[in-house]
């Protein structure tokens, strides 16, 4: 239908459709219509479609009037309908559908009134027919109107969906794949805007959003060129401003000539120092479509022709923020049920209190020495939190166990790592947090478990999650020995230098005592060994 409607497609079928038509009534002045309608689509060819949708409209309605005027309206009346509601279609506005309404409705002919199959104006008044055939005739036009009437209806629907829809046409969707946390939905933000500024002929964006207790507009991201008065802004209150003005109203905004401003502009909108345009965001989730801030463009080629793609852009980024928001409330919920079960893990093991939450810290500093990116950095956090959790499917008689452990018992203790990402799968945790967990036994010349990954296996986040938790686990307490000082650990993970655990970690591990950063950990950790929860909603 989409294709009919559109291009060559849609003139060269109109064109047969009015060709026969004229010879089926014998009536020139349809086939010069005809050939007309010919020669726009010849045009069409050469320049884009959009330049001549007027001169379509106007042409249809043309053609019903040519209908109306024919010797045997009656004949045509399914050509006029259709001239009727293609006026209505590229003429685009409620006005040009009326209009395609009224000039299908003239073309198809008036009621039965001297006994044909329909009348023209021509014989309109003539006597002659008998009450069966008049009724005949009314019946026979009512149904011409039904068709009329239905096929209005379900062109005027399919404009509606389609106007609907258009502003996210050709607009895909904000990436959120691999977002670890949602403090760093900005970034992607960032990089998404940039990709698509000059699509929206713009040279720099803003993006605001609301903040409910402060009644105001925070400006959480800004790029490229811009304005010192927008540039410097951090905060709109609702109502004041170009931006605060849409947001209170949840319209479009455009101030786009000094010279020339919008009749209609309100009084407390100034110029803010370069053609701009704000587009408010509505939650898709919420029934009232409840605002979430405004997107303003600036730069100097913005028209309202960019507002559909302005449009298009503040829905993608709405429906970004509203599956990050949803994500972040499932996160918050699980990551409290995974703390209980932490919590029961070391109750069960008074020995390793507060163990996985000294191995977070000792990743983070890690990771940030070796400049593992944010996103990676989190993962390994919310890996070392809950690599243990596992072991709440061994028995605590075996996890305790104070003399040697039997070859089953190796074996079942083993297997707690495929335990803790059975638990933690169904967490909302993508797959590099449930591979860090799974392989955090693992050891580089193959030894480790489960799985026995080798060192080409085994990325560096992996490798500090490994070194973190051999280092903590001998500062921990055993029945069979006493924990170890640092510098004892130090020395053992040297050991193991290059063999089982990789040398780079460890160094960096070493630097870190002798500038003195992990004693902090051990002395805040210690106090307080669950430590405080960390909230995966932390900025």
């Amino acid at each position: 239908m989409e294709r009919v409607l559109n291009g060559g497609w849609r003139t060269g079928f109109l064109t047969l459709l009015l060709l026969w038509a004229g010879v089926a009534t014998r009536s020139p002045l349809l086939m010069g219509a005809a050939g007309v309608l010919f020669l726009v689509g010849l045009v069409q060819r050469v320049r884009p479609v959009g330049q001549f949708r007027q001169v379509e409209a106007m042409l249809s309605l043309g053609v019903c009037a040519a209908l109306a005027l024919s010797p045997e309206p009656s004949r045509t009346w399914w050509v006029a309908c259709a001239f009727g509601l293609i006026a209505g279609w590229v003429g685009g506005t409620p006005l040009w559908r009326w209009l395609g309404v009224a000039g299908a409705l003239a073309g198809m002919g008036l009621p039965l009134l001297d006994g044909s199959a329909g009348a023209s104006p021509s014989n309109f008044g003539s006597a002659g027919a008998s009450p069966s055939i008049l009724l005949l005739g009314f019946a026979e036009y009512l149904l011409r109107t039904g068709v009329l009437a239905a096929g209005a209806y379900l062109s005027w629907r399919s404009i509606n969906q389609s106007e609907k829809s258009q502003p996210q046409q050709g607009v895909e969707p904000v990436p959120l794949e691999n977002l670890s946390h949602p403090r760093f939905l900005p970034q992607r933000l960032n990089l998404y805007l940039q990709q698509h500024l000059a699509r929206a002929q713009a040279e720099g964006a803003v993006l605001y959003l609301y903040d409910l207790r402060a009644g105001a507009l925070d400006a959480v991201l800004r790029l490229g060129a811009l304005p010192d008065l927008i540039k410097q802004r951090a905060r709109v209150p609702m109502g004041d401003g170009m931006v605060g003005v849409c947001a209170a109203t949840s319209k479009p905004l455009a101030f786009l000539s000094l010279l020339k401003p919008p009749a209609d502009l309100p009084r407390n909108v100034a110029w803010e120092g370069a053609p701009s345009l704000c587009v408010p965001l509505f939650d898709p989730v919420s029934p009232s479509g409840r605002p979430l801030g405004v997107l303003q463009l600036v730069g100097s080629q913005l028209s309202m022709e960019t507002l559909p793609m302005a449009q298009a852009l503040a829905s993608r980024i709405a429906e970004a923020l509203a599956t990050v928001r949803q994500r972040e409330a499932e996160q918050l919920a699980n990551f409290q049920k995974l703390s209980a079960i932490v919590a029961q893990v070391e109750e069960q093991s008074p020995h390793t209190r507060g163990h996985s939450h000294r191995v977070a810290a000792l990743c983070d500093l890690l990771a940030e020495e070796l400049g593992l990116e944010p996103e990676v950095r989190e993962k390994l956090r919310i890996a070392a939190l809950f690599h243990d959790i596992g072991k709440t499917r061994v028995p605590p008689e075996i996890l305790n166990k104070e003399g040697a452990l039997t070859d089953e018992e190796k074996l079942l203790i083993r297997r707690y790592p495929v335990h803790s990402v059975e638990i933690c799968s169904g967490m909302g945790f993508d797959e590099d947090v449930l591979f860090l967990i799974r392989h955090h036994g693992e050891r580089l010349d193959g030894s480790g478990y489960p799985d026995g990954l080798d060192a080409t296996r085994q990325p560096l986040a992996l490798r500090i999650l490994e070194v973190a938790d051999v280092f903590d686990t001998m500062a921990c307490t055993r029945a069979y020995r006493d924990a170890l000082s640092t510098e004892e650990r130090l020395r053992e993970l040297s050991r193991l230098a290059g063999t089982k655990l990789d040398i780079l970690v460890i160094e960096t591990l070493r630097r870190a005592h002798l500038q003195g950063r992990l004693e902090p950990i051990y002395n805040e950790l210690l106090r307080n060994p669950l430590g405080q929860e960390p909230s995966l909603l932390a900025a």
